[in-house]
């Protein structure tokens, strides 16, 4: 049953990417490709050219648009070389603030070319200023967009001469307060990376957390974690070569018009079954998240079926033994009472501390939100989502009260009084309602743990189809990052061993530390 819904809905959503979306503007020869780009709702343009013909083709906020054969594509072209669907341009936009990110999907047979290198099939590039996208023999593609993001960083122009293997850009493609993340490629394989930049301004302690981060990450290998491929510690700086994940996050997969809308019930079925398959391994690894939320799922891509990826662990924690952590860290709306987050949401018995069912807690508002979507418009959270205020209020918790009185939701939350009746409600399984209550649970005793969840009726009954759909479908083209091997100097320990916590080290770090 499930691995049908996923072909049927890969399917739709293959056939509503080809839909005529938008009419195509024909220029003149001499058009102005930068004029174009700015008119109302245009993210950018393409300009094609073939041998009788050039004209600016106009790529819209929240609209695919593809380049085929077949005569429901955006743009048809009928040579030989053209497969049915050949390539498609789509957007991501992570929030109001952010500059949109446009990829090129290829899905042909004979290939598409990007500046003169072949994509290959299934395989997806973020698109930069000035790019050439070509069909061979029968037609080519200028990518403009005005607006994106460079940064001219004097200290990375120095740095980037150490690391050899790799060539950063100066397009920023996200930021946060740890620094920015840049696109950048590995310079044998053309592979397109993120490359995450941690400001450490001389600061001891905050080395200290990023040092942490750097070898957790080195830790995990798993298709629903986010892959490390290289690291480098300069000076100040940490330098963090990881995969460039191009669906966006799951905040913006959910939007709908003006507000976050829920999914159907088995795609957000094999949504969390991977959340939780992440969840088992970096759990077996004594990793916990800390921070998961909505903005540190990414998705593959943007159709259903897609791989999801745990990103961000710059709070995790590496726990050892029976030890429980103590710091008041994550996204309130996210986290688990024993957290302790606000005094009237932490409860007197679990002041002891926390294990790593904070991080179970977190899957259960995540359910929650792709079973029954959010109440509030889209610009009032996206606008809250950027200045760090709670939304309890506004429709993101679970214990959201129509009267929008935060003393009555945050009461809610304390004796965790889970509305499951309304209307958004109405049609999800009563198996689904009831993994929600176990995962939404203050006592973090009676909260399921992972494997509790893997035998929970809604997704025990299905589990099969689950793997099925896991191993075929979902990680078959997933491959595991190649280890390199540690470069020490005078700056770390011979044998580049990589301390974790107490006695654990893990040895054949790739973790590299270079003098400035």
């Amino acid at each position: 049953m499930l691995t049908n819904y996923i072909d049927d809905s890969m399917m739709k959503s293959s056939q509503q990417s080809t839909q005529a979306l938008m009419q195509v503007d024909e220029l003149p020869l001499n058009a102005s490709v930068a004029a174009s780009s700015e008119r109302d709702g245009r993210v950018a343009t393409l300009l094609l050219r073939t041998n009788n013909q050039e004209k600016i083709l106009p790529i819209y906020r929240g609209k695919q648009f593809t380049v085929g054969r077949k005569i429901t594509c955006n743009e048809v072209v009928t040579h030989s070389a053209v497969s049915n669907e050949h390539f498609t341009i789509y957007i991501v936009v992570f929030d109001e603030t952010s500059v949109p990110l446009v990829y090129c999907w290829d899905r042909s047979r004979n290939g598409t070319f990007l500046n003169g290198k072949t994509i290959g099939k299934g395989q997806r590039l973020l698109l930069s200023d000035g790019d050439l996208i070509e069909i061979r023999h029968a037609c080519a593609f200028t990518f403009h967009q005005s607006n994106e993001k460079m940064f001219y960083d004097s200290v990375l122009e120095t740095d980037r001469v150490m690391m050899t293997d790799y060539e950063i850009s100066q397009r920023v493609i996200g930021k946060g307060t740890f620094g920015r993340v840049f696109l950048a490629a590995n310079k044998k394989t053309s592979k397109q990376l993120a490359c995450k930049v941690i400001e450490t301004g001389g600061s001891v302690s905050r080395m200290a957390k990023a040092r942490t981060e750097v070898a957790i990450l080195e830790r995990l290998c798993h298709p629903n974690v986010v892959s490390v491929h290289d690291t480098f510690i300069i000076g100040n700086r940490i330098y963090i070569f990881e995969d460039l994940i191009t669906g966006g996050d799951l905040f913006s997969y959910l939007i709908k018009d003006e507000t976050l809308g829920p999914v159907p019930e088995a795609e957000a079925l094999v949504i969390v079954f991977q959340i939780l398959k992440a969840l088992e391994y970096v759990h077996s690894k004594n990793v916990a998240h800390r921070d998961l939320k909505l903005d540190n799922i990414l998705l593959v891509s943007q159709n259903p079926g897609s791989r999801i990826v745990l990103v961000d662990f710059g709070i995790s924690k590496y726990v050892v033994g029976s030890r429980r952590m103590t710091t008041v860290v994550g996204t309130p709306e996210f986290s688990a009472p024993e957290v302790g987050f606000a005094d009237s949401l932490r409860q007197k018995n679990y002041r002891s501390g926390y294990d790593f069912k904070c991080d179970l807690w977190s899957v259960g508002i995540v359910l929650h939100i792709l079973l029954s979507g959010i109440l509030c418009t889209l610009r009032i959270f996206q606008f809250l989502r950027i200045i760090h205020k709670s939304l309890f209020c506004l429709g993101i918790s679970p214990f959201y009260d129509s009267t929008e009185n935060t003393s009555r939701i945050a009461r809610n939350a304390r004796e965790c009084r889970l509305n499951l009746n309304g209307a958004a409600w109405a049609n999800i399984s009563r198996s689904a309602k009831d993994l929600v209550k176990r995962l939404i649970c203050v006592n973090p005793d009676e909260r399921f743990s992972v494997q509790q969840c893997f035998t929970h009726p809604w997704i025990g009954a299905h589990l099969s189809d689950l793997l099925s759909i896991y191993e075929t479908k979902l990680i078959k083209d997933w491959q595991a990052p190649i280890q390199h091997h540690a470069i020490s100097n005078g700056n770390s320990s011979g044998d580049g061993d990589v301390e974790m916590q107490g006695d654990e080290r893990r040895k054949g770090s790739k973790r590299k530390e270079l003098d400035t």
